[in-house]
């Protein structure tokens, strides 16, 4: 059987990218491959499902799919691992949404000064994404495959809703909006907080909506210059900050929102919104980077990236039951592009061709 394996540089639970591999993974098996995973720094919670880097044997006419999302330091296992590879781009923040000089900006440099130099190393790559693949054709990377192998509508299904505990001091007779990802500094959290300021100035009823923000923190510094921010914006028992939280309390969080909102000024996909799409939440989003790719028709997209307007369309989308069906049905729509039977003729098809190169 001839063997496709995946090489990640580290696994996390409950991170996109992480996901993002064992999804492909899953389809792989799904077409007759024998398939393994293999990572330099595997989550504990992900010990069966990963195998050590050190274990990784492949041989012609083997390929190994070479997930990149960050600079590291293991260019061996593409400049000098004897197998053919396929590059898997899932985007790499700019620098400049770093702290200067700091390790995270020295590994996101170094990511993109990898990714310039490696398309003489594959055979081919996989975007995640359009925004992905214009980086990608402008490397010369080619052949190259646009596939959103992201999303495992599946897995979403798996984990059933409970409600997170009362520690959080969530106020379930408040309307609840919702943003999930990482506290960094590209996704603009402040902005959210911004809006929601705007949003109590508009908000029709006593009782003011609460933003959860869910998502583990950039860094504690970072955490407290923001919840610094939102006391001074009089939202201090308004802004719940949820951290990373377990999926079934996030299931909860989706099908009970009134909202999903992205303020992001760099997405190379967003998989929240498809993931609020498949709960039947209504998307608000500002118009950046590929997430009205990912939207396709669905979501409401704001081009001015002005947090009053983002408060204004949520008043709106509180108040118009029309809008808010017609947003879910939309958002049900797009999820078509993304089901495995959608995106396994084309996977199917570009990796025989690369067998056969």
């Amino acid at each position: 059987m001839l063997s496709i394996h995946q090489f990640v540089p580290t696994t996390a639970w409950g991170d996109g990218v992480t996901n993002s591999v064992l999804f492909v993974q899953r389809l792989l098996t799904q077409l007759g491959y024998h398939s393994q995973i293999f990572a330099h720094g595997i989550d504990p919670a992900l010990t069966e499902q990963v195998r050590p880097l050190e274990a990784l044997k492949t041989q012609p006419p083997d390929l190994l799919l070479v997930h990149h999302s960050m600079g590291h330091d293991l260019d061996w296992v593409i400049e000098r691992v004897a197998v053919r590879k396929i590059l898997v781009y899932h985007n790499i923040t700019p620098s400049h949404f770093f702290a200067p000089h700091s390790q995270l900006q020295r590994y996101v440099v170094k990511g993109r000064e990898q990714l310039a130099r490696w398309a003489e190393h594959t055979v081919g790559a996989i975007a995640l994404s359009p925004y992905n693949a214009q980086e990608l054709a402008a490397l010369g990377y080619a052949p190259l495959l646009t596939l959103p192998l992201l999303v495992d509508l599946e897995r979403l299904d798996s984990d059933p809703p409970a409600p997170p505990p009362p520690s959080w001091g969530l106020d379930i007779a408040r309307p609840l909006l919702l943003s999930v990802g990482r506290l960094v500094t590209n996704k603009r959290p402040h902005l959210l907080l911004e809006a929601l300021w705007w949003l109590h100035q508009l908000w029709p009823d006593t009782r003011k909506p609460q933003l959860v923000l869910a998502g583990a923190p950039f860094s504690q510094d970072y955490v407290a210059a923001l919840r610094r921010y939102s006391i001074s914006l009089g939202l201090y028992d308004s802004v719940i900050w949820a951290g990373k939280c377990a999926q079934n309390h996030l299931h909860w969080l989706y099908r009970k929102a009134l909202a999903y909102w992205c303020a992001s000024a760099h997405e190379g996909f967003c998989m929240p919104l498809i993931e609020a799409a498949r709960m039947r939440l209504p998307v608000l989003a500002f118009a950046t980077s590929n997430i009205p790719a990912t939207l396709g028709e669905s979501g409401l997209l704001l081009g001015a990236e002005r947090p009053e307007w983002l408060a204004a369309a949520t008043v709106e989308l509180a108040t118009n039951p029309a809008l808010r069906d017609q947003l879910c049905e939309a958002g049900e729509r797009n999820l078509a592009r993304y089901r495995a039977e959608t995106l396994l003729p084309a996977l199917n098809a570009f990796i025989t061709e690369r067998c056969q190169a």
